[in-house]
């Protein structure tokens, strides 16, 4: 029986098999026959052997080395969460010194997947708020600071306005299914929470931050 000549793999990814010499001629049914089969055979192999690939799946990273690095530059009170489930995966950590934010500016951006699989993100920094909030909530509209729901709405829908007695200023834009709460504290540092993620996310993860 012949043997394929050779297993190929294309750049993009996908096996081709070449069977026999390029324009050899086949003077033998039979040998013909056998050839081909080997052919089928050597594809099959190929089947079994290269599994379909799968989606992505997110990536959890460890933000602790940030984490401390933050608590020893900061020039504020930098805070961190404390005490999410471990549905909750970090999926992105940054920490910058100056930069775009200015001189002397600490930032730190720290990324979230939700148990529902949406992404919820916390930012602060001590650079100048109103600018920062712009950028963060991308010119998010602000929303009312309080708004009477009926009661037919879901709790994963109403904006929450106050956590843990603290005032949090709310911002949507809807064109990029974004929704904001930010606050800028007196010691002055500025805190958003924002993503893609439920009123009910944004207010878990607000609600979680702790001294760094």
């Amino acid at each position: 029986m012949q043997v394929p000549r050779a297993l190929l793999v294309h750049p993009a990814g996908r096996a081709t098999l070449s069977c026999g010499e390029p324009g050899g001629a086949v003077n033998k049914v039979l040998g013909s026959g056998l050839a081909a089969l080997g052919c089928l055979l050597a594809a099959a192999v190929v089947v079994v052997t290269i599994p379909a690939q799968h989606a992505a799946e997110p990536v959890t990273i460890s933000y602790r080395a940030d984490q401390a690095r933050l608590a020893r530059l900061a020039p504020y009170p930098a805070v961190a969460p404390r005490g999410l489930p471990a549905s909750w995966q970090p999926v992105s950590s940054g920490l910058t010194v100056g930069g775009a934010n200015g001189a002397g500016t600490v930032t730190w951006a720290l990324g979230y997947m939700t148990p529902d699989g949406l992404l919820a993100s916390l930012e602060e920094t001590n650079a100048d708020p109103a600018a920062f909030v712009r950028r963060m909530t991308n010119n998010g509209t602000a929303l009312p600071p309080s708004q009477q729901v009926p009661s037919s709405v879901p709790p994963s829908s109403v904006p929450p306005s106050s956590v843990n007695g603290q005032a949090w200023n709310l911002s949507d834009t809807p064109a990029r299914g974004q929704r904001s709460m930010y606050r800028t504290s007196p010691a002055g540092f500025t805190l958003v929470v924002t993503g893609n993620a439920t009123w009910a996310e944004l207010r878990q993860l607000a609600a979680s931050l702790h001294p760094a």
